[in-house]
């Protein structure tokens, strides 16, 4: 049986997209990070589809255009949806948390952002449906080589006290 390359080609963005999903939530060996741990905010099912929505976006509309009959078994190799969507789905449960430590904040143990890369931060509440959520924008600071670029953490409503307080104290 010969494997046709747009297939393969097909399967490997699926996989590539769900990988990076996975790395932004879970790194099993990952080294310890520096600092002391200030405060940890704990995300709800919203909030993990937030920080996941373009990757979870792409792979579901990939698999329903590749699921069309104009492209039947054209596109991945087969399998290929189930798996995606089962993934997806377990990807999207497991737990995730933002860590602020005395240096920066992160994503579970993922790569910190440093405080002194942000200049101010910008707190907008969730309404309608997403009322029960807070979006927090850490704009950035003007570097040499241009401007570092924002960061948006989606936290619960009940959480936003605390991290505005946290984040007055370390963005100065």
């Amino acid at each position: 049986m010969t494997v046709d390359f747009q297939r393969l080609l097909g399967s490997s963005f699926i996989s590539f997209m769900l990988s990076y999903m996975l790395m932004k939530s879970w790194l099993p060996f990952a080294r310890s990070r520096p600092g002391e741990v200030l405060l940890e905010v704990p995300l709800t099912l919203v909030q993990r589809l937030l920080v996941h929505r373009t990757q979870a976006i792409l792979v579901l509309l990939y698999i329903l255009v590749g699921s069309l009959p104009i492209f039947e078994e054209r596109w991945f190799l087969p399998g290929t949806q189930p798996t995606a969507i089962v993934a997806l789905a377990i990807i999207m449960m497991l737990p995730l948390r933002y860590v602020f430590t005395d240096q920066g904040v992160r994503l579970n143990n993922g790569v910190p952002r440093p405080y002194r890369a942000f200049r101010r931060f910008v707190m907008r509440p969730g309404r309608g449906l997403l009322a029960s959520n807070t979006t927090v924008t850490l704009q950035g600071r003007k570097q040499g080589r241009g401007t570092t670029p924002s960061f948006l953490l989606f936290i619960p409503t009940t959480a936003a006290p605390a991290v505005s307080r946290l984040l007055k104290r370390q963005l100065k």
